[in-house]
């Protein structure tokens, strides 16, 4: 759709919002913000002039507004408008629950179902990102200590160096190799022992067990212990021997050195096989525990001169896999470490030498917010409710927290119910009304409003929305959080231009995988009203052409997936070398999502051209009548 040169030079939007703006406006804030009063009369059962009829009308309140109301006409033609939207070919049969108010005054435009509890889907971001953000402050940051005794004139430190996290969910393997070259910088050349992660939070005490207490196989941790590196995935590639019948090569992510001496971080289990070139590979990988260290089992074919296969793994022992990675790092780095790595307690005698610092609060919650990352989200919500209530970081104490926050801004304990931070599953609910709330009292509280603005998404730039709002009138000029779970869809946030903004919650359910896009089409179009209407309190007269709420379907090739569902373990195949997803055949984890609105269902794998394995499109983006997504 082609947008109208604008008339009038406005403000940047709400993209361009500036702290110092919002501070201007949040002095008409008060401690718990309530929605102002509308000068025009309002009733459940009314509809904006000339809507067209269509069902549950009366589940539609449209204030309507006074003879000498300036804004009348363009009011009154955004309600015809949405009302025109919500009883579409799309979203006439579907339970929609939605609410628009001003986001200075909180004037009511249009709701429907706004006091219906409602699944939020990734939504959720919102609120655990506030709590966070309320408690610990944009400054804040994770911490990840490397302690040890002080290295002697020679540079040996004598005994074990230990790891140990507060929960940080962007540690990565580089910034374990910046913590070994800083080592290494001061003079350390070798370690007298061994690398030893500590598998509790910092403030939690209980004891750790080592690596001995650990054989049976079984995780002593879940999958957001305080030490997890990579998100605890570990690459392990396969690729053919030089000759039929010879073993299958297997390489893990980062090469371990030291042979099977008992040093080496991995033990591997090999029994693939290469086979005659052309034919098919299948491959199966598992890791588990053994003896203390990490095994990883690998059994099938592969075909001679074919490319190799990869495959993503979650590692049983994210604790365990962090000592790995820092001991080869420290390896890499040319400091010469004597003893293998293992879990255990950091003892009270160790002295910090050195810490990774992760990036700031707010630049975390931008990943969290902006991308739709369930990971992060829990592991923040976790990490808030332990900084707050002390010990074990846990969902629990977290949600204890959002609850709190939550009451601050004026929010009802009956508008919600959260049970986690990430919005997974079906469990959480909120109104529509608790939403558009919570966004207009972030926007008028100066002390998190700038931050939490700049972590939502920008229509049609970047995150969740980067492919939609493309070519309409509110691109650029919208920030919202997204939220897709299997049969909902939600669409919460603000836009507009200067000081003229919009609140809304959008939120729908009941509807197949097949309609997502025309549902997410449906969404973008009432938002794209709500910017017309901002865009004609210039004088302006825009027209949207018929139809323009159903353009957009099938434009947004995000995906949605709550869990990654795929074959039974061991019926599945790698990938190609250079393509590094998740293979089929690994069974999903309770939160997989590694980036974004959380990843599609995958189909079977189907061998390339050049006799390698590629993973097939996702239904998203497959034929029509593919299996619907999640999300």
């Amino acid at each position: 759709m082609k947008e109208p040169v604008r008339s009038g030079n406005r403000g940047k939007g709400v993209v361009g919002k500036s702290a110092a703006a919002l501070a201007v406006i949040a002095t008409l804030a008060v401690a718990r913000p309530a929605v102002a009063a509308s000068a025009a009369v309002s009733s459940k059962s009314g509809k904006a002039a000339g809507a067209p009829a269509g069902r549950d009308r009366a589940a539609d309140e449209v204030p309507v507004p006074g003879d000498n109301d300036r804004d009348r006409d363009r009011i009154r033609r955004l309600q015809e408008t949405i009302s025109e939207i919500l009883h579409n070919r799309t979203l006439g049969r579907l339970h929609v629950g939605l609410r628009v108010i001003s986001a200075r005054t909180g004037r009511l435009y249009y709701a429907r179902r706004a006091d219906s509890l409602m699944d939020p889907a990734s939504n959720q971001k919102v609120l655990a990102t506030t709590a966070a953000l309320m408690r610990l402050g944009g400054d804040w940051r994770f911490r990840t200590e490397l302690s040890a005794a002080e290295p002697d004139d020679e540079g040996v430190i004598n005994g074990n160096v230990h790891l140990r996290g507060n929960g940080d969910p962007s540690l990565r393997t580089v910034n374990l190799e910046a913590l070994a070259a800083r080592l290494r910088a001061r003079g350390v050349v070798r370690i007298d022992g061994g690398v030893v992660a500590d598998p509790r939070r910092f403030g939690d005490d209980v004891p750790a067990g080592g690596g001995q207490e650990s054989n049976t196989g079984e995780a002593p941790e879940d999958g957001r212990a305080p030490l997890i590196v990579d998100r605890g995935i570990t690459v392990v590639r396969v690729r053919p021997g030089n000759s039929a019948g010879a073993p299958a090569v297997v390489l893990t992510d980062p090469t371990q050195p030291g042979g099977d001496d008992g040093r080496r971080g991995f033990v591997i289990h090999n029994q693939a096989t290469t086979t005659n070139s052309g034919r098919r590979a299948r491959v199966t990988v598992r890791i588990g525990l053994a003896g203390g260290r990490l095994r990883i089992d690998v059994a099938g074919r592969i075909g001679l001169g074919t490319a190799g296969v990869a495959f993503r793994r979650r590692v049983p022992h994210p604790a365990l896999h962090a000592a790995v990675l820092l001991r080869a790092a420290l390896i890499a780095a040319g400091i010469d470490v004597r003893d293998a790595s293992t879990t255990g307690a950091r003892p009270a005698s160790a002295a910090l030498v050195e810490v990774h610092r992760s990036a700031p609060l707010s630049i975390v919650l931008r990943k969290i917010n902006k991308d739709s990352d369930n990971e992060q989200a829990e592991r923040v919500l976790q990490t808030v409710g332990a900084e707050e209530r002390g010990g074990a970081a846990t969902t629990e104490k977290g949600l204890v927290v959002l609850r709190e926050v939550l009451d601050s801004l004026g929010l009802s304990p009956n508008s919600y119910l959260s049970k986690n931070g990430s919005g997974l599953g079906h469990a959480n609910r909120i109104t529509p009304h608790a939403m558009a709330d919570l966004l207009r009292a972030l926007y008028l509280d100066p002390r998190v409003g700038p931050e939490i603005l700049q972590s939502l998404s920008v229509g049609g730039i970047d995150g969740t929305t980067r492919n939609r709002f493309k070519g309409t009138l509110a691109a650029r000029r919208v920030r919202a959080k997204t939220g897709t779970l299997n049969g909902k869809s939600c669409l919460s946030g603000l836009v507009g231009d200067g000081d003229d903004l919009m609140v809304f919650s959008i939120m729908v359910q009941g509807f197949r995988g097949k309609s997502l896009p025309a549902v997410r089409a449906s969404q973008v179009g009432a938002v794209t009203a709500m910017m017309r209407y901002v865009r004609e309190g210039t004088g302006e007269r825009i027209d949207l052409p018929q139809g323009f709420d159903e353009q957009l379907a099938g434009k947004d090739v995000e995906t949605g997936g709550e869990v990654m569902e795929s074959a039974p373990e061991g019926e599945g195949e790698g990938e190609g070398e250079g393509n590094h997803g998740d293979a089929t055949g690994e069974k999903a984890p309770e939160i997989m999502p590694l980036t974004g609105e959380a990843p599609p269902r995958l189909r079977t794998s189907k061998k390339s051209a050049d006799g390698g394995v590629r993973r097939s499109r996702p239904p998203s983006q497959a034929e029509p009548g593919g299996r619907p997504i999640v999300r």
